[in-house]
């Protein structure tokens, strides 16, 4: 069975995980309802999936089905402009190691500070989750397979590669 990457607290027990009452996912923020602000009210968006960017494309990936780059329904607003959903079934998780990463990373606001990463079986959600166009899908988790500290110095790495990459790029 395959297995998904998902980070949480190092105090979190990650056996609730499997709590099915628990198997739910909201914003890192404020969950803002009205326009979106993701799409910008079009209904699309950029897809780019930071697992098959990080260790090579994948045919098999269940986020991007190897397309890595591709234009879809925007997952924030589902495709109708407006927020009105931000409370979705599932633990957000990515389908590989390296791709958790990339979009720890790549975000300001990520929490790296004393969390681990939990590897999980389990059965994809039908709902997208609100960072599906970064390559981050819903489980609903079976079961715990392995526990580690989330590296911070991995992050710290990759955020410098990735702004050394962005400042050697010429402006538009």
């Amino acid at each position: 069975m395959r297995t998904y990457f998902h980070t949480c607290p190092a105090s979190t027990d990650p056996a609730t995980l499997l709590d099915p009452e628990r198997q739910f996912s909201t914003p890192w923020g404020p969950p803002d309802h009205g326009g979106c602000d993701k799409c910008g009210g079009e209904g699309t968006v950029r897809y780019e999936c930071k697992s098959c960017l990080e260790q090579g494309v994948g045919e098999d990936c269940p986020a991007c089905e190897g397309r890595i780059h591709f234009a879809g329904v925007c997952p924030a607003c589902e495709g109708g402009g407006t927020i009105d959903r931000t409370r979705r079934r599932g633990i957000a998780v990515f389908p590989a190691l390296p791709g958790l990463y990339r979009y720890l990373a790549e975000r300001d606001d990520a929490k790296v500070e004393d969390r681990v990463v939990v590897e999980l079986e389990g059965n994809l959600s039908e709902d997208p989750d609100l960072d599906a166009d970064a390559g981050a899908l819903l489980l609903h988790p079976t079961r715990v397979v392995a526990v580690q500290p989330l590296r911070r110095d991995l992050v710290d790495e990759l955020r410098a590669s990735l702004l050394a990459e962005r400042s050697a790029q010429p402006s538009a």
